[in-house]
């Protein structure tokens, strides 16, 4: 039989919308056709996206890759999550011709005004291709490799106009991801999760992911140095895309052994994605996401992010996981309703998963046991009513705790008064 309740860690986060992803298929997991084709074919099949320019690449998990149909192509990688993936180009021809890949989704609901949303995907970059020499020091490699995310309440369309080196769209411009995992021009070994965040405006209902637009300019001399006919490409795959609101609060309740310590980790224990670049703040001045606890209350911290600050409140309860028993040295089963019944008195932040009480009279005959801890004697044997005098106990008591199980056995006397 099990009585009590174990107390171990349990979370409750509160936000107005409780992290709901606002992007539907964004691990691209949802098909509208199954089939497989080429992968800059294949972005038609996918629920809920759509191309805003050129050719973006869809990859299928289950699709066999023919790697020769475009330099960054490759069979072995795999998605982040799931088994499908994306993929966006940007190509700066030598002829001033460029493209710049982009996809768009029409968001779950519109956002709100004033309201700042936390932005998260996955990017694996596969580096760039140059169709000159490397050895080209003076070449100007503009634009500067990065990923815009652009919104919109009506649909995103982009506009190209290859007479001047522009291209314009109709969203804005609502942020710029250029961490070093983006930038640097050497291909990643694995993917990266990278975050930002942003205010809306309001009503905004698509998004947009896009290599870079707007003014490429005048090419270089070098450019006339290209055999293949490439100025400059760059590629990345992405995948689970998320658009959330940032939380008003975050709380979370846990205890802990009474005389021990608790190690906290913040990130580990809110497991929020915007959290990861967050600056903690506790009450008492200390910054960091790592804390030791030693006693139980309540605590205040700050976690500063690019966007603001999220307020964190953690209730910690110190717990005594060592069982506290009291066993009376005499009871009086005369029906008056005090002290009536023979038990032992149990205190435990614990879960009981073994009791065994058993009275034994002075020849050592047992005349009572009981496997249920609200179970106590009553100073009847064999149907009859036990004589007054002196009476054996033995108690046998394990009880699961944060610490592990712990187990009693004690044994004592007891008088059965009359």
């Amino acid at each position: 039989m099990k009585v009590g309740l174990l107390f171990c860690m349990l979370f409750v986060f509160h936000s107005s919308i409780e992290g709901q992803n606002l992007i539907p298929n964004g691990g691209f997991e949802l098909l509208k056709n199954p089939t497989c084709d080429n992968p800059n074919q294949a972005f038609a099949f996918l629920d809920n996206w759509y191309v805003l320019d050129a050719t973006p690449d869809f990859f299928q998990g289950n699709c066999l890759l023919d790697e020769s149909g475009s330099y960054f192509w490759d069979r072995d990688v795999e998605a982040y999550q799931g088994r499908n993936f994306a993929g966006l180009s940007s190509r700066w021809n030598s002829n001033a011709t460029y493209f710049s890949e982009g996809i768009a989704t029409r968001l779950s609901q519109p956002l709100e005004a004033g309201v700042t949303y936390f932005f998260q995907v996955a990017v694996l970059n596969r580096g760039g291709y140059q169709g000159f020499d490397e050895d080209v020091a003076s070449c100007n490699l503009r634009p500067n490799k990065h990923i815009d995310i652009y919104l919109s309440r009506d649909s995103i369309r982009v506009d190209n106009n290859f007479s001047n080196g522009t291209s314009t769209t109709n969203g804005r411009l609502a942020a710029r991801l250029a961490d070093e995992a983006i930038t640097s021009r050497v291909p990643a070994e694995d993917w990266t999760l990278i975050s930002t965040c942003f205010e809306a405006e309001g009503g905004e209902m698509f998004l947009g992911i896009t290599m870079p637009l707007g003014t490429f300019g005048d090419l270089p001399p070098c450019a006339a140095q290209s055999t293949s006919g490439v100025f400059r490409s760059f590629y990345y795959h992405l995948d689970e895309v998320q658009l959330t609101d940032t939380p008003d609060q975050l709380e979370a309740s846990l205890s802990f052994c009474e005389g021990e310590e608790l190690t906290v980790d913040l990130l580990d224990l809110l497991q929020q994605p915007i959290l990861e670049e967050a600056t903690f703040i506790w009450d008492d001045g200390v910054q960091s996401a790592q804390r030791i606890i030693e006693r139980g209350g309540v605590f205040s911290v700050t976690a500063e992010i690019a966007c603001g600050a999220i307020p964190i409140v953690l209730d910690i309860e110190a717990l005594s996981c060592v069982p506290d028993v009291y066993i009376p040295d005499a009871f009086s089963p005369d029906g008056d309703g005090i002290n009536d019944q023979f038990l032992p008195f149990i205190q435990t932040s614990g879960t009981i998963v073994r009791y065994e009480w058993i009275i034994f009279n002075r020849w050592g005959a047992s005349v009572f046991r009981s496997e249920d801890p609200t179970e106590g004697w009553e100073g009847i044997s064999r149907g009859q009513a036990a004589p007054a005098g002196q009476y054996l106990w033995k108690l046998l008591l394990e009880v699961e705790t944060l610490e592990g199980p712990q187990i009693l056995n004690k044994t004592g006397a007891v008088f059965l008064l009359k």
